[in-house]
């Protein structure tokens, strides 16, 4: 593991040592990963250990959810872990070794599975894990908790939840043409050719911001870190996928489980319609499903990360 960056010691409190989270690149399997975490500022052996297990939509980078952790990692006043990870080729930089492979949908499943068997090493037995799930990441949270129910997953927190019929919801119906192969071969040559045009990195961040009205922070990722072409294509590539393959819910496993999850539905979502909130607490009455009435959208990383992220550390609090 190799780590690029390290935590801001400016403060006192114990709690606000970790403003910036810790950023270095795991191996997993032979993948390089990269990730953040927010260390616990309570080191007392005699308290039970949190760890909070973020896994991304798509795209899939973990940068995007930076002000959201980080704002979950105060609301619990330091007293958890949080690791987030990206998925495998939605990052650029030394670290990747292809630049041309494309990563299947059953890839990015093993290897989130594959870093939460990392975190059960690391901690000590009886820690408690928390799964956080956004978008499509919800739907391999309930991968993670199906191939390890007995390793003290407590709750799963499935955030503008797509875990089923993806290709059969509105934005699936209007983007579908984006993720045949050749387009999406042409848009990562678009965005490849872009990056080369205006090189200068102010200059690209400034028109992302523009174009997308995203802020300061999320339009630096996005033209930093998101528009690459190897890295749009296997955007485009793992979208494909799921619409083919995320179709089915996985009824039993909720049902097991039901007493572990919390679903957080928008009311204008088009990637995760309001039926599916109604769907929901028809099959599942005992599941705890929550309808937005802040007015976050789906991609709540780009302007509610901090809103999402109070009511989400308020969840873990609750414990």
């Amino acid at each position: 593991m190799t780590t690029t960056t390290t935590p801001s010691t400016g403060h006192t409190s114990p709690v606000s040592l970790f403003k910036n989270p810790i950023r270095a690149i795991w191996n997993v399997h032979g993948e390089n990963v990269p990730t953040l975490w927010w260390p616990s500022c309570d080191l007392d052996p005699s308290q039970t250990r949190t760890v909070l297990l973020m896994i991304p939509g798509n795209p899939g980078l973990i940068d995007y959810y930076t002000p959201f952790l980080q704002t979950v990692h105060d609301t619990c006043q330091g007293k958890l872990d949080i690791f987030g990870a990206s998925h495998l080729g939605h990052s650029s930089g030394s670290h990747v070794a292809d630049p041309s492979r494309l990563f299947t949908l059953q890839e990015q499943v093993d290897s989130k599975i594959a870093i939460f068997d990392a975190l059960t090493e690391k901690f000590p037995k009886g820690t408690r894990f928390v799964l956080a799930g956004h978008s499509m990441g919800s739907w391999l949270a309930l991968k993670v908790l199906k191939a390890r129910p007995n390793h003290g997953i407590e709750r799963v927190f499935e955030l503008f939840p797509t875990i089923h019929k993806i290709a059969d919801t509105p934005n699936g119906r209007n983007m579908k043409n984006l993720f045949k192969p050749s387009v999406r071969t042409m848009v990562g040559g678009v965005v490849s050719t872009l990056r080369f045009i205006f090189s200068a990195p102010p200059v690209l961040r400034s028109i992302v911001s523009l174009a997308t009205g995203q802020d300061a922070e999320m339009a630096q990722v996005t033209s930093q870190k998101l528009l690459h072409g190897h890295v749009v294509r296997n955007c485009l590539f793992l979208a494909g996928q799921e619409m083919e393959q995320i179709t089915e819910m996985d009824t039993a496993l909720i049902h097991e489980h039901s007493g572990k999850f919390v679903f957080y539905y928008g009311k204008t979502d088009e990637w995760s319609p309001i039926e599916n909130y109604y769907e929901m607490q028809d099959k599942f009455p005992k599941v705890k499903s929550i309808l937005c009435e802040q007015g976050m959208v789906h991609a709540f990383v780009l302007g509610h990360g901090e809103a999402m992220g109070v009511l989400v550390g308020g969840w873990i609090n609750e414990l």
